[in-house]
């Protein structure tokens, strides 16, 4: 038996898939400690993105002393809570 998968592409698909790759951006964080726990750096991701685009010798550097140093590098995600809404008829009379 086969399967078929459609996917259709349009202005929503488009905007949805920007829309979850910025929410994923601004919801991720950048976190270096140490073996023992100890936080010396926390960035949001889109500064530490772009300090390794402009300066990609710091992110080579960085790589060296978390090998060399026992250093945890970590990609933490902190989802805000959505609120949601429901939808209530409203009757009119």
């Amino acid at each position: 038996m086969e399967t078929k998968k459609t996917f259709t592409l349009d202005s929503d698909n488009i905007c949805n898939a920007f829309q979850k790759t910025i929410d994923w951006i601004q919801e991720t964080q950048l976190s270096i400690t140490s073996k023992k726990g100890k936080a010396y750096i926390k960035l949001p991701f889109i500064i530490a993105l772009v300090i390794a685009i402009l300066v990609p010798f710091a992110l080579i550097i960085g790589i060296i002393f978390a090998l060399a140093f026992g250093i945890n590098i970590t990609f933490e995600r902190y989802r805000k809570k959505e609120t949601s809404v429901q939808n209530k008829e409203i009757k009119s009379y």
